[in-house]
């Protein structure tokens, strides 16, 4: 499968054009607008979805519950994408459910919004989050309505600078999901609803042109659909719903580093077909793109810091030179970020260090058998010393044992004075491991610029008429890292809710 990208040359200039109102048709490749005159369509529906993942799907059961004939173009043989592989956990703040499994009893909107702007460290749009962080809570009844039952809520791990008031268990979590591959229960339950109010989905199905017409509207797509090209017309509207750049490694290397390190040394779980294409398309059309950099990032061998419920085990991670660098209990993709960071600054691995003192820890994630299995594999590297340890993983050896007597000093009276780490705080004696960190990839960060009515934006700001953009298609409502779990999904839910309502408004052209 091609996967097409934008040389910097190219993509400046094509911001550079749209900035002063000039459609930047063509930037990624060859694409002309097409008058409504000379196009010949094979199909029609008011609104056309371009995606049948989690946003895609949600944006075709409340387009089809507002009236709307739906057809969602799906390029896989499946519906869901990466909503599939996820546990489909949902944060929301305020609901009833929260206040029935929690004791935060009187938790709000407002405090949830305060946190991920503050995570967003000043590059998200506050409106945007402000409207995801005030819609969460009737996204849960909206589900709940469906035949989703929820059956528990937790919360994710601290951020070092955010105050801790802000914090409570937003997580929630419905029967069946929870661990991966939960995220098709979700996907099922609201294809099913679309689908009886007549909603229609087809499978391999790529859209490769969005169409539009003399006032710059985008009236329809073009799709390869049984091996050729077929132009479908949406009355209403185009809702892209095709996930973000997280299999481009073209794209990735020009907006996304850390993404492009994750394709090229790490592992991307993400679905084979979220190559960007929406994106692109939005882009060939004037679009205006942003929030790029961050990613969906965890250690999926310890599964550290991924939430509040397990604390983190007496470990610390150290770059090439021996030193600790970050906050190793803060929420995942945080100190993920820290862990690429330090990889290419000081070109080399980094490495959670632990104990045999570490392992007899009721909450760490290896046993004494399983930790002998990964040694014999070559997972973890295991020395008697911790200067023998770092010559083994070359770092320096003074600088390691150093690292290791702060670390012991520090934590015999449950601090950290260098990072702030709250959980886990225990001296840490030997025979001494060593476990290379993998960064377990579940999407990039980034996407097309959008209002609070989900409408795509030219650079400008102003919206390009009948087209929207939702979930990880969209940019602006998450930050330079993932703020914790729960707050994708309820974001797929909400942009493409939004998109969906929006679209089937309109009057049909």
């Amino acid at each position: 499968m091609e996967k097409k990208g934008i040389s910097r040359r190219d993509f400046i200039k094509g911001a550079a054009a749209g900035a002063v109102g000039v459609a930047t048709i063509g930037v990624l490749g060859a694409c002309s607008s097409t008058s409504t005159t000379d196009i010949k369509f094979d199909k029609e529906s008011d609104v056309v979805i371009v995606g049948g993942g989690g946003a895609g799907v949600a944006a075709a059961l409340q387009a089809a519950n507002d009236g709307a004939a739906v057809l969602i173009l799906e390029k896989a043989g499946v519906a869901g994408g990466t909503t599939n592989y996820s546990g489909g956990v949902m944060q929301a703040a305020g609901t009833d459910i929260q206040k029935s499994y929690t004791t935060f009893k009187d938790d709000t909107p407002e405090k949830h919004f305060q946190l991920w702007s503050k995570a967003g460290e000043g590059t998200v749009d506050d409106e945007l989050v402000k409207d995801l962080a005030y819609g969460a809570p009737d996204h849960i009844k909206w589900l709940t309505d469906i035949g989703l039952k929820f059956t528990s809520v937790y919360g994710h791990c601290h951020i070092p600078y955010v105050d801790q008031s802000l914090f409570a268990d937003r997580i929630h979590v419905y029967e069946g999901g929870g661990a991966g591959g939960g995220g098709t229960i979700l996907v099922t339950a609201m294809l099913d609803a679309a689908t009886k109010k007549g909603a229609v989905i087809e499978y391999e199905t790529e859209v490769t042109k969005l169409l539009t017409n003399a006032a710059g509207e985008v009236i329809g797509v073009t799709a390869k659909q049984g091996g050729k090209d077929v132009n479908i017309k949406a009355k209403k509207g185009v809702i892209l719903a095709a996930a973000g750049i997280d299999q481009n490694k073209e794209m990735a290397k020009e907006l996304s580093p850390q993404q492009y390190w994750d394709l090229t040394s790490q592992m991307c779980l993400c679905a084979v077909t979220d190559t960007g294409d929406g994106i692109r398309m939005a882009m060939e059309i004037g679009a205006a793109v942003g929030g790029f950099g961050g990613t969906i990032d965890f250690c999926g061998k310890t599964g550290a810091a991924t939430d509040n419920r397990v604390p983190l085990f007496p470990s610390f991670i150290v770059n090439k030179a021996g030193r600790r660098f970050v906050c190793e209990d803060a929420t995942y993709a945080y100190h993920y970020r820290a862990i690429f960071q330090q990889s290419k600054q000081l070109d080399g691995p980094t490495y959670m260090i632990f104990g045999q003192s570490s392992i007899a820890d009721g909450k760490a994630p290896w046993t004494t058998e399983s930790v002998a299995k990964d040694i014999t594999d070559k997972v973890v590297i295991k020395a008697d010393t911790i200067e023998e340890l770092a010559k083994l993983i070359s770092v320096d050896p003074e600088n390691l044992a150093a690292t290791l007597a702060t670390w012991n000093s520090e934590t015999s009276s449950k601090k950290d004075d260098q990072f702030g780490r709250i959980t886990g705080l225990v001296p840490i004696s030997g025979p001494f491991y060593a476990y290379k960190n993998v960064s377990f990839n579940l999407g990039a960060i980034g996407g097309v610029k959008i209002n609070v009515d989900a409408q795509a934006l030219k650079p400008n700001g102003e919206a390009i008429p009948r087209l929207y953009a939702s979930g990880m298609n969209a940019a602006g409502w998450i930050g330079p890292y993932y703020p914790g779990s729960g707050t994708a999904i309820i974001g797929l839910i909400h942009w493409g809710r939004k998109a969906g309502q929006n679209a089937a408004k309109l009057k049909s052209v």
